[in-house]
């Protein structure tokens, strides 16, 4: 059975991403391929911002998604409305809005809903994290 994810809390606000990566961490130990996707919407985009710079004492959540994601080769996606809306831009995204910097990190990448709808009809799970 093959899980698609989507988080909505924002990593600051709220458990959903240190939730959400405790599930997939598990999931992918009992069955490695149970994961398709993770989709970041709403606050939760500031997750894939490669200038976080949480406290010493905290864990840094965006290397701990990127390490999932390279490990099992999970595709971590951000909605690209929500993130530029944020300031969560890739290198084209800045090129486009004529930006002199970009802040999209590593594995991560921006996509539109439709591809939120995509991982919905090519998994049998949808499980949300606010």
């Amino acid at each position: 059975m093959q899980h698609t994810l989507l988080i909505t809390g924002s990593p600051y606000q709220s458990k959903a991403c240190h939730t959400a990566l405790r599930f997939v961490k598990t999931a992918l130990t009992l069955q490695p391929d149970s994961i398709k996707g993770v989709f970041f919407y709403e606050d939760a985009v500031l997750i894939g911002n490669q200038l976080n710079q949480p406290p010493r004492d905290e864990i840094n959540l965006t290397k701990a998604w990127q390490s999932v994601a390279q490990e099992y080769n999970i595709p971590l996606y951000l909605c690209i409305a929500a993130a530029v809306r944020r300031g969560v831009v890739s290198e084209d995204e800045s090129r486009r809005y004529e930006l002199t910097h970009h802040s999209l990190a590593e594995h991560f990448q921006l996509e539109g809903l439709g591809t939120l709808v995509d991982l919905m009809n090519t998994t049998n799970k949808i499980i949300q994290f606010r």
